[in-house]
């Protein structure tokens, strides 16, 4: 069972939900998993948006991370933490997940820079129930600590919890296990700063997981089935545009 949290906002409703809801929610429900669109905002049409916080603007996002680990949910063996432009291959991520071991500390999402260990949220967070638990149960605790006057960005701010949660195990004994953070090359995000600008096609392979679907159109025009798989992006959600 995967629980997938998905942050959404109300100015973005008709361009971005309608479309995640129409294609990567639709699979996810004839998965049996579970899902969360977490917003600013009440509800305003049959997509079911919970609110979770008074702010729906960009730096919302903090808030509606937090939301993930202080609030309780249905039981569920992985997590998946996303953007409202997050695409995701449900069969290639249950493919995936199943190959893993679900009683280490691990947090699994792209690798947006060469040489830099970090936590990139646009194609997704992915961690196993034991991971989630501790991050929740450490929020809990010492509180969020990663408000929008101090972060506005919600991969770093989770980054930045991981971090003290790191640092208090090895203060406690340095052999206790830390959480470790992987970068599968199947969720991608691409670095649209480094990629040239009239880049048309990109290799993604039949394995792909994940993918940050704002960053393929900073340098895709077009999608068609040569250039991907999984009905081409499921149209790049429906050519959606920012």
């Amino acid at each position: 069972m995967v629980n997938y949290y998905f942050m959404v906002c109300e100015s973005l409703h008709e361009e971005r939900t309608k479309p995640l809801y129409n294609t990567v929610i639709k699979r996810i429900k004839d998965c049996g998993d579970n899902f969360y669109c977490l917003g600013g905002f009440e509800a305003i049409d049959e997509i079911p948006v919970i609110k979770v916080c008074d702010f729906d603007d960009y730096y919302s996002c903090v808030e509606k991370i937090e939301s993930v680990f202080q609030r309780d949910w249905d039981d569920a063996d992985w997590h998946m933490i996303c953007d409202d432009d997050t695409f995701v291959h449900t069969a290639n991520l249950n493919s995936f997940i199943s190959r893993l071991p679900e009683d280490n500390l691990r947090i699994y999402c792209s690798h947006l820079y060469d040489g830099k260990v970090g936590i990139f949220g646009g194609s997704g967070i992915l961690m196993n129930n034991k991971t989630f638990k501790l991050i929740q149960d450490h929020v809990r605790e010492n509180g969020w600590q990663e408000s929008r006057d101090r972060q506005n960005h919600s991969d770093i701010a989770l980054a930045e919890i991981c971090y003290r949660i790191n640092r208090k195990v090895k203060a406690v004994n340095s052999k206790n296990e830390k959480i470790f953070i992987s970068h599968p090359k199947t969720m991608y995000a691409f670095n649209h700063t480094s990629m040239p600008r009239n880049q048309k096609t990109v290799n993604v392979g039949e394995d792909l997981i994940t993918v940050h679907i704002k960053d393929i159109e900073c340098i895709w025009d077009n999608f068609n089935e040569n250039e991907c798989t999984y009905q081409h992006l499921e149209n790049a959600f429906c050519k959606h545009r920012k």
